[in-house]
């Protein structure tokens, strides 16, 4: 594994999935959940916030082989500030 990648383990149904993520998304979304990203909580606290999102957004089901990709866009879409996000859904609609 990359120093520029982490991975995380998730559970979707009655699977474990592995999830990759870049390793500058992971300490972002620690710091946001409140936590330093070399402190011991900060890998449960995004494991549990990448399962939580994942599920609530797109179910258990059929989307362990992309779980990276989504759980990619779920962080940067967190950490972006809303300004930012808007311009992009407006410029999207355009």
């Amino acid at each position: 594994m990359s120093l520029l990648q982490t991975r995380v383990h998730i559970r979707l149904g009655s699977k474990r999935t592995t999830v990759t993520v870049d390793r500058v998304l992971f300490e972002l979304m620690a710091i946001n959940l409140g936590a330093l990203p070399d402190e011991p909580e900060a890998h449960g606290l995004v494991r549990d916030w990448l399962q939580d999102t994942i599920i609530s957004r797109l179910g258990d089901e059929n989307v362990r082989k992309s779980a990276s990709q989504w759980a990619r866009i779920y962080l940067i879409e967190a950490i972006a500030k809303t300004r930012l996000i808007n311009r992009r859904d407006d410029w999207l609609i355009g």
